[in-house]
């Protein structure tokens, strides 16, 4: 796999999700799919499977594939748009890809893949993925069986935490939970340039948080590009 080491740092720097054993198994998957030539199929676990949660690798290869009309029509502005919305984190390695991808659009072409790029930010943007996830961890710590886990702790019972196979607390976990909600409310209150918030205040704030993510990515971020031409 390409670009290896800072493809697999992101997932410790950027709150888009984790790196399970699932997403390892369809990542695996998709190499050996590429490897042999099972384009069709690949493009689509690429595109469709991986890229949904940030996967900037997927994201390049998705360009990568267009570029190359690998189980795709060939499309040099949809795979430039896609190698952009890769660079977003300022991968130096990806960075390049997108420059020299840009540099061979004529001024028509350009045009088209700034409509495409922010078609695809709307959709695949760190923002935005990072918002559906801090969505899915409020709703999970205001779980209706357990009351508001926001506003009290757990009891006492000790279970098994299904990702170390080590005994937890329900404090414990509510604990863990609330940490990782408030890494993504910091990198999106961060990235829509906003006062920061408590995790347990944001319940009453998301269709607001929603409101700044969908106007955030329907332009042409210049500092998420990076390049010197590039929008």
């Amino acid at each position: 796999m390409i670009f290896s080491g800072p493809v697999l740092a992101q997932w410790a720097v950027y709150p888009t999700g984790e790196l399970d054993s699932r997403t390892v198994r369809t990542q695996a998957k998709v190499e050996k799919l590429y490897e042999r030539g099972d384009y069709k199929r690949a493009h689509f676990i690429y595109a469709n499977e991986l890229s949904v949660q940030g996967d900037k690798y997927a994201q390049y290869m998705t360009g990568y594939m267009y570029l190359m009309g690998q189980g795709v029509e060939q499309d040099r502005v949809r795979a430039s748009a896609w190698y952009r919305l890769a660079a977003e984190r300022r991968i130096p390695e990806f960075m390049a890809v997108r420059d020299q991808a840009l540099r061979t659009l004529t001024p028509e072409q350009r045009a088209r893949c700034d409509e495409v790029y922010v078609e695809l930010r709307q959709e695949y943007s760190d923002p935005v993925v990072v918002m559906g996830l801090l969505e899915r961890d409020l709703r999970s710590l205001n779980r209706p069986t357990t009351g508001s886990r926001l506003a009290k702790s757990g009891g006492m019972v000790t279970i098994i935490d299904p990702k170390t196979g080590m005994p937890v607390s329900p404090d414990q976990i509510r604990s863990r939970e609330l940490r990782i909600a408030q890494k993504r409310l910091d990198f999106i209150t961060t990235r829509l340039g906003i006062d920061s918030m408590k995790v347990t205040d944001a319940d009453e704030r998301i269709d607001i948080l929603w409101e700044g993510v969908r106007e955030y990515v329907s332009a042409i971020d210049d500092m998420a590009d990076g390049s010197d031409d590039a929008s």
